[in-house]
């Protein structure tokens, strides 16, 4: 059955790239190098979501991706592997964390003989998104903030007082469930799309060491467990390694599973609609302001009045998303004659495929191209004249970026993680009503999901 699925999936994917022809990369290369009629990229984009749907009412009448979320365990040898590389990594994340900070500090103020920026916009921002879909929660080891957390815990071990336990998935206490890391996620967003001057590295250095320190003084103060529920990296990527092949048990033990399986075991907090509202809105707007309506908006505006016009657009755009979500969660509850109020929490899971997806289209050409430059920055890491590893004069290759090689990706990674989203949400839906009644209750969702992947793909092509 689920071959099935994954099979007629695939055909709307190669069908929509295939009738709509490549478009240029978000932010490199221009999309009217190669002119596409638009009606035939949502057309197909369209066809695949349907295609998919039905295919599901026919074949999938029971839930299976819980079953498939546990996996298989990889044996002993790769449990041994892990602790032996978790110490690796939480010291590569102690020198990544300091050397970007220091950087934003005290290097060159030129935020293109800078590390700092590219290391946060690009090997953080987008980079981890990547990782944590194919290996899993990364920024569990990667994180400073859990190394300095965790040395905390020991010393209180040490002193013979017991470390603070993980919050409980109800518990709503001072830990606020998710919101924190909605706040931290919005104003990294608002960093990078709205303020005047995001990649200046003295500001980074402000607002990356203020960020720090609230994180740092919060897990102190509320335990280590607290970083997976309120801290922003934390919770982004751990959204995004429950898709990932890859992840440990609660034993610590390594296994492997059917990609996407592990959102079945995704527990909702206060707040994770808000989060991953957010992250679809901002990456939406990102794509609303390479158009030319956007431009005429925002005309010779400069500094202040650019960030202010730039901040209205994207709490409109956050709130466009959530609320079309939201209202299509109710019409689904309305129609199998569920909560509600609960509906938006108990699918949200099945955005997360549709973030992933949205971000790679807007952002891997980027990531191909700036990620470049960390070769000769880490040789020259804050502007000082320095050549530690002989890579300066390292030049970006732009050859990977042929405008074929970018349309195959923008369009398979919109359209497949909104596939992806479709079956999500019809796995969670038959795992709470009959197969019938489950189908009913998600035409409302499909509609919204068709509605969101067309958007993505126009702001794509006519940006």
């Amino acid at each position: 059955m689920i071959r099935r699925v994954a099979a007629g999936a695939a055909a709307g994917l190669v069908l929509a790239a295939g009738i709509a022809s490549p478009a240029a990369a978000h932010g490199i290369g221009g999309r009217r190098d190669l002119p596409v009629p638009l009606w035939q990229f949502l057309y197909a984009a369209s066809f695949a979501l349907i295609i998919s749907f039905l295919l599901l009412r026919v074949s999938w009448a029971s839930p299976r991706l819980a079953r498939a979320a546990a996996g298989r365990r990889l044996g002993t040898i790769a449990d041994k592997s892990g602790r032996v590389l978790e110490v690796l990594v939480r010291l590569v994340g102690l020198g990544l964390f300091a050397l970007t900070i220091s950087a934003a500090w005290f290097g060159d103020t030129n935020a293109n003989n800078n590390i700092a920026p590219v290391m946060i916009y690009i090997a953080l921002w987008v980079g981890l998104q990547l990782l944590s879909l194919l290996l899993g929660d990364v920024w569990a080891w990667l994180s400073p903030y859990d190394t300095i957390a965790l040395g905390i815990d020991r010393l209180r071990r040490n002193r013979g007082a017991a470390p603070r336990p993980a919050p409980a998935p109800t518990d709503a206490s001072l830990v606020w469930s998710h919101w924190p890391a909605v706040l931290g996620i919005l104003g990294f967003v608002w960093l990078e799309l709205c303020y005047h001057s995001p990649a200046e590295p003295r500001v980074l250095a402000v607002l990356g060491t203020a960020y720090s320190v609230i994180v740092v003084a919060m897990a102190a103060r509320h335990g280590r467990g607290w970083l997976r529920t309120g801290e922003a990296f934390a919770v982004l990527f751990g959204f995004i390694a429950q898709m990932a092949p890859l992840h440990r048990d609660g034993a610590g033990h390594v296994r492997l599973r059917m990609p996407f399986a592990g959102l079945a075991d995704f527990v909702p907090r206060r707040g994770s609609v808000a989060l991953v509202a957010a992250m679809l809105g901002g990456t939406a707007f990102d794509g609303v302001q390479r158009t030319q309506w956007w431009a005429d908006i925002q005309g010779d505006a400069v500094g202040w009045e650019r960030t202010t016009i730039a901040t209205v657009g994207l709490v409109w755009v956050i709130a466009v998303v959530g609320v079309a979500y939201t209202m299509a969660a109710r019409a689904s509850a309305r129609i199998t004659g569920d909560d509600r109020r609960a509906a938006a929490a108990r699918f949200v899971h099945s955005l997360v495929p549709i973030v992933v997806g949205y971000s790679i289209a807007h952002y891997f050409s980027l990531l191909i191209t700036e990620g470049q430059a960390l070769y000769p920055l880490f040789s020259n890491p804050y502007g000082k004249n320095w050549d530690l590893f002989g890579t300066v004069g390292y030049v970006i290759d732009l050859d990977p970026l042929a405008p074929r090689n970018i349309a195959w990706v923008q369009v398979l990674a919109i359209v497949g993680g909104h596939v992806a989203g479709v079956v999500v949400a019809h796995d969670r839906a038959v795992e709470d009503h009959p197969h019938r009644d489950a189908t009913r209750g998600q035409l409302p969702m499909l509609v919204v999901m068709i509605a969101f992947t067309l958007l993505g793909l126009t702001l794509l092509l006519k940006g």
